[in-house]
């Protein structure tokens, strides 16, 4: 039961509901009125428990914002987050693919070839396409590497004709997408029993992980009796389902979003430490209540920060192999069922991410502001990807289409 609130209610309505609370004790009567008819909620003084609620929260804030401000926090902080950006971002529509997959599309990426305009696409038609962008043409197409949907696609970033896929079937995949957009299945894998969510390179391109929601964490790497082949090295299990990974810039650790978690957990891949955990309090206040999980992960190009999405519309960037919080962005609406995605921009200076009402947020790191929202998908936006040579951002969702977003629009051009 809510110590604030005598109705349970959903977090939308509980801040309508501290605002109608403030306005009423200010007297802003009219203002009560405009808000009534925009939210379609009715003013109930009840449902809040205690008078004052938001000058109370407003106050605490401001404690434990001075709290955390200690010496050894700012001599931490890069002074680049307190940059702002040049205003330049994608957040034109450029170009829309509507008839790439004829079902929803689930994932994305460009082929890592600077010169190239090839799009990859999965999707619950079961297939991995390759199309060119440019000429809105199919130019190849996978389609017995699973009998599931394509949930994850990940290039290698050493290797660019090696592509990583992984199925709602429980099979991930080895493919070879090359400059011209040939495709062909390498190695298939059979490790999990359930949905393998999430397949990533690590950055030195050596090895992969997979995870998946049998609860696992799987690590692989390359076979030294097959070059060219890979092998299951370790299984992590966990609890409860993993929604996400990624490695650390330097490799040495696979970081694992799990659900139902108030911890970020940091898998060891050297096996001299036996594969130990380490595990980081997303709670501010250090308790080990579940107020909310990590579902997806994005490391700064800086290299030293990691971006948290989580289920409860609030993204948090952490220092790496940290529990710091550096910044803070809400506005994106993300519940506990949602499978959100987000990225940063190359230059370090914007945050993008996915929300149920269909909009790609974007918000400025250095004063945690929303700058845009882009607003090109009628359906639930299920990943986001740039360019390599960073002139596009690539959403793609339940919709079918494949969106091209550009920082100029076309009539700058």
């Amino acid at each position: 039961m809510s110590l604030l609130f005598s109705d349970e209610i959903d977090q939308t309505e509980e801040l309508t509901h501290l605002i109608f609370q403030w306005l009423n004790e200010k007297g802003y009567s009219q203002t009560i009125s405009s808000l009534e008819i925009e939210s379609a909620t009715q003013q109930n003084p009840s449902v809040v428990k205690f008078g004052g609620q938001l000058e109370y929260i407003y106050n605490e804030h401001k404690e434990l914002q001075a709290s955390m401000k200690t010496e050894d926090t700012l001599l931490d902080e890069d002074p680049d987050l307190n940059e702002l950006g040049d205003g330049v971002v994608h957040q034109h529509l450029h170009d829309t693919l509507g008839s790439v997959h004829s079902a929803n599309i689930l994932c994305s990426r460009f082929s890592p070839f600077k010169d190239s305009n090839l799009i990859i696409t999965g999707s619950t038609d079961k297939s991995i396409k390759v199309t060119n962008y440019a000429t809105k043409s199919l130019v190849n197409e996978l389609t017995d590497v699973a009998t599931g949907a394509i949930i994850s696609l990940d290039f290698n970033p050493v290797n660019p004709e090696l592509l990583l896929a992984s199925s709602m079937d429980g099979s991930h995949s080895l493919i070879k997408v090359t400059k011209e957009g040939d495709i062909e299945l390498l190695q298939k894998f059979k490790d999990h029993i359930k949905y393998v969510v999430c397949v990533r390179w690590s950055p030195d391109g050596k090895k992969f992980a997979t995870s998946s929601y049998d609860k696992s964490v799987g690590y692989y790497v390359e076979d030294p009796n097959n070059q060219g082949q890979y092998i299951l090295e370790k299984v992590w299990n966990f609890t409860a389902t993993i929604e996400s990974i990624i490695f650390t810039p330097e490799s040495s650790h696979i970081i694992a979003a799990v659900r139902e978690s108030n911890y970020i957990h940091y898998l060891n891949t050297d096996s001299d430490s036996g594969y130990n955990i380490d595990r980081y309090n997303m709670n501010s206040n250090g308790d080990d209540h579940v107020s909310f999980s990590a579902l997806e992960f994005s490391i700064t190009p800086c290299k030293k920060y990691l971006l948290v999405s989580t289920d409860r519309n609030r993204l948090i960037l952490f220092k790496l192999y940290s529990d710091k919080q550096l910044r803070n962005f809400y506005g994106a609406t993300n519940e506990f069922f949602v499978t959100t995605r987000n990225i940063i921009c190359p230059s370090g200076k914007y945050v993008f991410s996915t929300s149920q009402d269909n909009l790609i947020y974007v918000w400025e790191v250095a004063n945690q502001k929303i700058i845009a929202k882009l607003d090109g998908h009628r359906s639930s936006i299920r990943d986001l990807c740039f360019s390599p040579d960073k002139m596009f951002l690539a959403s793609c969702g339940f919709d079918k289409k494949v969106n091209l977003w550009s920082k100029f629009s076309s009539l700058d051009n």
